[in-house]
């Protein structure tokens, strides 16, 4: 299994190891992590006109609903 497991992910990850921005890994957590906000900050800011919702699990259709403000 480990052996498929890695021929899977095999260019996934040559590709992610070969990929250099130039920049350290101490900047790309700075950026993310200035780039967080809570709920309400969000919500007094509304950043994203139209924002989207991914989900990568099943949601049963019932419990969906679609909200206009």
């Amino acid at each position: 299994m480990t052996k498929r497991f890695y021929e899977d992910l095999k260019d996934t990850n040559e590709e992610a190891l070969n990929f250099d921005t130039g920049e350290s890994i101490k900047y790309w957590i700075k950026l993310y992590g200035d780039g967080l906000m809570t709920l309400d900050e969000y919500q007094g800011k509304k950043p994203y006109p139209k924002p989207e919702v991914l989900v990568f699990e099943p949601v049963p259709k019932e419990i969906i609903q679609v909200c206009e403000e």
